[in-house]
């Protein structure tokens, strides 16, 4: 018979095992793509963003179930499963994506134990090893699920079909003999929408993204292209109808059954070979809209016209920011600048704003003309501080 695992043991190699964690992800990662060839051929953006996140997640998944003594939740799984949703879009084999799991343990447990330099971290190895089988246990049939419903979608290669031509036309590649195979019309021109979804938090972030896009999207139009990551994409719909509003509606649903702001940019490409302009358009509307922390809508050009060209990089930008530079080390200063915008220039309301008197507010915007040599009070001026603190809210996004 062998002994219950020690309560305190377990605790102290979940102290050790954080402390450790960068370099345990890091040996983790390189087990996992000595071993398995298919994602050693995965794209330079996986390797580079996907792959550390996912083994740093899996093992910080895995400290907080050994802390508390038990199995990860169903819903604690969701990232988990959205990676084998989309090995499996990439064609990687389930055998290949559950193979991942075990290596990375393998390669973890090494890690760590090469780091144990004492009888009592050795034993706490031990007294975890229950912890890690249950762990792989749980994680290995829910991610095998989730791989075979996707792999089972009765649309599955015309899906595969219409993300493949979606990227060709974003990135003005050819495109016409692999949408002609599959019967995809690309006469006329595209309405393209670029979406991005904030992270969800606790409460939210245990619903399954990718299909609640997915279906939002299969709403929209049936002729609808798009690229679906869980972070966001692009959606390409063939001009025609009342597209506009449907767009406005996709993004308000996706928001609201995933519980996370979401905002979209819009543009239209007159045809094929608009496309790439057009998305790259829309794809900047939608980062602008999403680092100023706008709410979940769709926003055109004419929405932040404004906003787009100060992120431009140039001498205009590079002035704008500069005029606020005499005012960083007096934030009461900068405060009372944009109390003033924010209130359309209402003193008063600005006053309000500040909770401070209206006498306070005028000495302050005075003190702005005397050390940047530009009166907030003349309306000229007053745009110019606009214009800047605008690029500032930019920069200090990127």
């Amino acid at each position: 018979m062998t002994a219950r695992p020690d309560p305190a043991a377990l605790d102290d190699l979940s102290d050790y095992l954080r402390a450790l964690l960068p370099d345990v992800a890091r040996d983790t990662l390189a087990g996992v793509l000595g071993e398995v060839p298919d994602y050693r051929e995965l794209p330079a953006e996986t390797h580079g963003r996907d792959l550390p996140s996912a083994a740093e997640a899996n093992l910080r998944l895995f400290l907080r179930t050994l802390a508390e003594r038990r199995a990860p939740h169903p819903e604690e799984l969701t990232g988990l499963v959205d990676i084998a949703v989309r090995r499996a879009r990439a064609g990687i084999s389930l055998d290949t994506v559950l193979s991942v799991y075990h290596h990375g343990a393998l390669a973890a447990w090494n890690s760590v134990a090469a780091a144990a330099t004492t009888p009592e971290q050795r034993e706490q190895l031990l007294a975890a090893v229950p912890y890690v089988l249950r762990y792989l246990g749980a994680v290995t049939p829910g991610v095998a699920g989730a791989y075979l419903r996707e792999r089972q979608d009765l649309h599955w290669e015309q899906r595969e079909a219409e993300r493949a031509v979606a990227e060709a036309l974003v990135h003005g590649k050819p495109v016409h003999l692999l949408a002609e195979r599959f019967g995809i019309s690309l006469g006329g021109g595209f309405d393209v929408l670029a979406y991005r979804m904030a992270e969800p938090d606790s409460a939210g972030g245990h619903r399954p993204v990718l299909r609640i896009v997915q279906s939002e999207i299969d709403a929209v139009s049936g002729r609808a292209l798009s690229t679906v990551e869980r972070g966001g994409g692009l959606l390409l719909v063939p001009n025609g109808g009342e597209i506009g509003s449907a767009l406005d509606t996709f993004v308000s649903r996706v928001a609201h059954a995933t519980g996370v702001r979401t905002v979209a940019g819009f543009a239209a490409a007159a045809g094929v070979d608009d496309v790439p302009a057009a998305a790259e358009e829309a794809s900047e509307i939608a980062r602008l809209a999403y680092q100023l922390r706008r709410p979940t809508a769709v926003y055109r050009m004419a929405d932040l016209a404004l906003q787009y060209q100060l992120a431009r990089p140039g001498p205009a930008r590079t002035w704008l920011l500069s005029l606020l530079d005499p005012l960083r080390d007096q934030p009461h200063l900068l405060e009372a600048l944009r109390a003033l915008i924010d209130n359309d220039y209402n003193r008063q309301q600005a006053a309000a704003a500040l909770v401070v008197h209206r006498n306070t507010l005028n000495y302050r915007l005075n003190r702005i003309g005397t050390v940047t040599g530009y009166d907030p009070n003349r309306p000229d001026h007053a745009q110019l501080f606009a214009a800047a603190l605008t690029a500032g809210d930019i920069d200090a996004t990127e």
